[in-house]
């Protein structure tokens, strides 16, 4: 009994601290005071249930409509991450509407720009998407999160090919064995140098000087008569 109850301790110790540490991962802005957080799915399953009730949703802004009182975002939604940050893929979840107070430069919110929000959700919204009828879930913000595309730094071990955390150990050795999902770097063989090829000069025909016999026999041979074809004369 003891030491299930030592265990049970020891679990729940273990989910503590792991959700304490999520939460520091967050910044200020969305954190939040701790309470329970209702997902999207939640909501459009019991639309009218949840209202009220705590979201942290993310997404890509993908329009923005200054209202004379309030600012009003239509947010592709994408699941975050620990930290806050949306993954952006091609797995959206659909589309929601958050109401920010006051005015928000649209050239600073601008579309396509990443965000996460933390509010209250209020209720369901009609609206269209082109020629589509879409239902929008509605936020009411108390936090907003801008992010930035994170820039390659020269000492990212990832963009260093003679890192030993870049290497992979299917890729051999020295500084062509790089992991194959970050492959920046590709190395050029340089073809290896001909060699010039030397002009050898043919051996030329020796000519051998006619001994006196030849000359004797050449001028000892009668002169040859020149041949020529009849010719037909036509009277």
């Amino acid at each position: 009994m003891k030491i299930q109850l030592l265990y049970k301790a020891c679990l729940l110790g273990a989910v503590t601290l792991a959700l304490s540490g999520c939460a520091s991962q967050l910044p200020e802005s969305i954190r939040g005071d701790g309470s329970t957080l209702t997902t999207y799915d939640q909501v459009q399953a019991a639309s009218e249930e949840k209202i009220g009730e705590q979201v942290r949703w993310g997404g890509v802004i993908a329009e923005v409509r200054n209202r004379e009182n309030a600012s009003e975002l239509e947010i592709v939604g994408f699941r975050t991450r620990s930290f806050g940050r949306p993954e952006v893929n091609d797995n959206s979840y659909g589309r929601f509407r958050v109401i920010i107070s006051g005015f928000v430069d649209p050239e600073v919110y601008s579309k396509g720009r990443i965000i996460t929000v933390l509010g209250t959700y209020t209720g369901m919204e009609s609206g269209t998407i082109g020629e589509y009828n879409f239902d929008f879930p509605v936020i009411r913000a108390t936090g907003t999160e801008l992010w930035r595309e994170p820039q390659p730094s020269a000492n990212d071990w990832r963009y260093d090919v003679y890192s030993p955390r870049y290497r992979w150990y299917m890729y051999g050795a020295g500084p062509y064995r790089v992991h194959p999902y970050y492959y920046p770097y590709t190395p050029v063989m340089q073809p290896a140098p001909r060699r010039r090829a030397t002009q050898r000069s043919e051996p030329q025909p020796t000519q051998q000087q006619p001994t006196q016999q030849q000359r004797n026999d050449r001028q000892s041979r009668p002169p040859r008569e020149a041949t020529r074809p009849e010719r037909v004369e036509i009277e």
